[in-house]
């Protein structure tokens, strides 16, 4: 009886990821070590963003990842994520690792006197926390990833999509309104380079303005993909979420009645052996 359970056990595990369908990965990241350390304080609090951005559906389900470790607090972010879910709020397969060099930042910052135009129509208004907020990107483009090094750049990397496969991505970059000259965050992907340069101004999702769209970028053989961010020094490069969209594994209504089952023969067992005892 015990092979038979090890047997079923087996099984399960290895068909617990059975169906690879196009899905939708949303990501924004909810840390604020920078205020945190040195005095900025924000509004609002950071959350999961929901809804759609450049692509999606009202209603679709973020991962808001927060929580990181720093190794020189406010700097060194490092994180692992669990499991993400879907626009759908459905597990999946996918993990993220990520290194932000100089931290995590969010914009809304009540005490240095600048605010995140996605979030409050004027200073006045984010200082007495009135009127938030004025676009629909308002938790999105809050909080950040930063990279400002002169030595090296932040990375994101997303483990558990398909070996080779293909998919399109969307990343966001926003900070707040004291952005003299714009602030050029450069993003690599698959070996391509591109720079968006946000003015402190927009408060709508423009392309190479406080997003960028890299289309068709592929997984490597071990189903990894990883985008660079950052400038080495030219430029404080910020990364506030990305959305990633194409095939991804889910668990397929069979796997779940496979998993009841087993459960239900290894719960039987127990009961037998226990009134045997």
């Amino acid at each position: 009886m015990k092979r038979t359970l090890l047997i079923i056990l087996s099984v399960m595990g290895a068909a617990a990821w059975t169906s690879v369908q196009a899905q939708l990965i949303d990501v924004n990241f909810i840390d604020d070590s920078i205020n945190t350390a040195w005095g900025g304080g924000n509004a609002p609090a950071p959350a999961a963003m929901s809804g759609s951005a450049v692509i999606g559906s009202a209603g679709d389900v973020w991962n808001g990842l927060g929580g990181f470790a720093y190794s020189a607090p406010p700097l060194g972010a490092t994180f692992t994520s669990g499991p993400l879910v879907n626009s759908l709020g459905v597990i999946t397969p996918v993990t993220l690792t990520l290194s932000a060099p100089n931290g995590s930042y969010d914009a809304n910052s009540v005490g240095w006197n600048n605010f995140s135009p996605f979030s409050w129509a004027s200073l006045a208004n984010e200082q007495a926390s009135t009127g938030y907020s004025v676009s629909p990107y308002a938790v999105l483009m809050a909080s950040c990833l930063v990279a400002n090094s002169t030595t090296v750049n932040g990375t994101v990397t997303l483990s558990g999509l398909t070996p080779n496969g293909a998919y399109d991505l969307i990343t966001y970059n926003a900070s707040d309104a004291n952005e003299t000259g714009g602030r050029l965050s450069s993003f690599t992907v698959n070996g391509v380079t591109q720079t968006s340069t946000y003015d402190g101004a927009t408060t709508t999702l423009i392309n190479g303005v406080d997003y960028l769209v890299f289309a068709g970028v592929t997984a490597d053989g071990a189903g990894n993909l990883t985008i660079n961010f950052g400038n080495l020094g030219v430029s404080e490069s910020d990364f506030n979420g990305f959305q990633l969209q194409g095939e991804i594994a889910v668990p397929e209504p069979s796997t779940f009645a496979l998993v009841g089952a087993g459960m239900a023969l290894l719960l039987s067992y127990q009961r037998r052996k226990a009134l045997r005892a």
